[in-house]
């Protein structure tokens, strides 16, 4: 399958349109993770980048392709290059004084409180920000849910 055809039937994907594909290009378009709610970022030009980067090793979803290179539908509020960073840069600091406080702790029981509580808020920072970069749907349960799950078993493993 040529790139305009998947170019064409991702659109059609991203925007919730039926998808006029055989099984065997359906079975081709799997390794490009493209979900029917990503039509406010969907335009040509980021579906055909975002060929381009999976055809050469990216693995993250479209959605993270997107805000993570600043690239949405000009046309709709909040969407501009400018816009964009500013929303990462409140996102990632708004995960990142969870994840020291959260991750924090979590890291602090899991060590045994043999680690400093200041170590383990940096860990936690660090920690938060990459995983809400890699997996931005998933931010919260990653920053909030997860840190929580393994600090109470530290927490039961320590007693």
């Amino acid at each position: 399958m040529n790139n305009a055809r998947k170019e064409q039937l991702l659109y059609q994907k991203a925007h919730g349109q039926g998808m006029d594909a055989s099984p065997a290009e359906k079975m081709e378009l799997r390794k490009y993770k493209v979900d029917a709610g990503d039509g406010n970022l969907a335009t040509r030009a980021n579906i055909r980048a975002y060929i381009k980067a999976v055809d050469s090793g990216y693995r993250l979803s479209f959605y993270d392709y997107c805000c993570n290179n600043r690239k949405g539908d000009r046309r709709r509020k909040g969407h501009s290059e400018k816009e964009m960073a500013s929303s990462n840069l409140e996102h990632t600091i708004g995960v990142m004084l969870m994840g020291w406080l959260i991750w924090g702790v979590a890291l602090y029981w899991a060590f045994g409180q043999r680690q400093s509580v200041g170590s383990c808020a940096v860990m936690g920072a660090i920690i938060s920000a990459v995983l809400q970069r890699v997996n931005r749907r998933w931010a919260g349960f990653t920053c909030f849910i997860l840190p929580c799950i393994i600090a109470a078993a530290a927490a039961k493993l320590q007693l």
